[in-house]
């Protein structure tokens, strides 16, 4: 039993050593130790690093909302853009089948009136032929009238007229 109380006591003074200089740490004041001062100086520092951080973080989120915000009027103007563009290309279409049409129109005019022409220079080259034939006709009527009320060209008349029987 001796052996027990005295190994018990041996631990007991370990202990109380132990306690006495965490008391006496204790004891001391904590914020005079240059740990405490490095560390008050950390948190500072982080302290304002934070507040640098929400003040940036606040500046980028305001940014993000403007940006939003003309991101989300581009995309309007876009879609009214696209819808325009959409409309116009309609428009072209629209307006190429009506050229393509009036081109045809056109073409078929122009081959009418290249027809016409061919058909007015026909009857004109016809009327030059006739009106030769007709100007012939009446010298020759002319000539067989004066001769009939003319005895002396009568003559000679008869005589040429042999010539052309």
């Amino acid at each position: 039993g001796i052996n027990a109380e005295s190994g018990s006591s041996g631990i007991n003074a370990e202990y109380g050593q132990e306690l006495e200089e965490a008391l006496s740490r204790r004891n001391t004041n904590p914020t005079q130790s240059p740990e405490y001062k490095t560390l008050q100086s950390d948190v500072y520092e982080r302290n304002k690093e934070l507040e640098m951080m929400r003040t940036a973080h606040a500046r980028v989120k305001k940014q993000l909302s403007e940006k939003s915000g003309e991101l989300d009027h581009c995309q309007k103007r876009l879609d009214v853009l696209e819808e325009e563009v959409y409309s116009l290309r309609k428009r072209v279409e629209e307006l190429k089948k009506e050229l393509t049409t009036r081109e045809d129109e056109v073409d078929m005019r122009n081959n009418q009136i290249r027809k016409l022409q061919r058909t007015l220079d026909e009857c004109s080259e016809q009327n030059e032929t006739l009106q030769a034939q007709n100007s012939s006709l009446e010298l020759r009527l002319r000539q067989r009238t004066d001769a009939m009320f003319n005895p002396a060209q009568r003559r000679g008349l008869s005589d040429g007229e042999s010539d052309e029987e």
